[in-house]
């Protein structure tokens, strides 16, 4: 197999986080070195030249995976001008992706065991990764705060939440939710709205 070309140490640290993130998931801790080395393009030595061992590659991948700073780009790039279902949508795509690589690595891992010793710690970052997110859901709801009835970090906050019970398996079952089951019921309930009497006076809606 054609090694990679040489890369500048941070883009091949990079790449061999990308290359092992699948196959952690596939294999968890026991995939081999050799295999991440094929993924990646590269000859085995070079992992151990960018990382002391393969547990310290686990980690980075781990630690990419958490990090928050990919959502909050990615939330970034949505475009303001988009009606607000599908700006909600949009939201709710990023949430999934990054649920989905979490849920994968805690199940592969069994990342709940690794943590359990430092689980303050643990807890206080993720109370400030949440935080982090509504501020940057809340700034896509902005445009359309006259619509809601409750304050932005409030809404954004509902809809992260909702996300999640209705994106992991343990809550939401076996079927996948979409994004815009998601976004429908976080705007507008589980119920139908009644019918609006009329007279023969008015067509218009009631008041409400």
């Amino acid at each position: 197999m054609p090694r990679a070309a040489p890369l500048p140490p941070d883009e091949r640290r990079a790449a061999l986080i990308a290359a092992t993130e699948p196959l952690l998931e596939q294999f968890g801790r026991d995939v081999s070195t050799k295999r991440i080395a094929e993924a990646a393009g590269v000859a085995e030595g070079t992992i151990f030249r960018v990382f002391p061992t393969k547990e310290a590659l686990v980690d980075a991948v781990c630690e990419q995976v958490f990090d928050v700073e990919r959502a909050e780009a990615d939330l970034r790039r949505i475009d303001l001008e988009l009606d607000l279902e599908s700006r909600l949508c949009e939201v709710v795509v990023v949430m999934q992706e990054r649920l989905r690589r979490i849920f994968a690595l805690f199940h592969a891992l069994r990342l709940e065991r690794k943590h359990s010793g430092k689980h303050e710690d643990f807890r206080a970052r993720q109370h400030a990764d949440n935080q982090r997110l509504n501020e940057s859901i809340a700034a896509l709801l902005a445009p359309d705060r006259d619509r809601l009835r409750i304050p932005l970090l409030e809404a954004a906050n509902l809809l992260r939440t909702l996300t999640l019970a209705m994106t992991h398996p343990m809550f939401s079952g076996p079927r996948r939710h979409e994004p815009r089951e998601i976004v429908d019921l976080a705007l507008y309930g589980i119920t139908s709205r009644p019918a609006v009497p009329t007279t023969e006076h008015s067509t218009g809606p009631a008041a409400c």
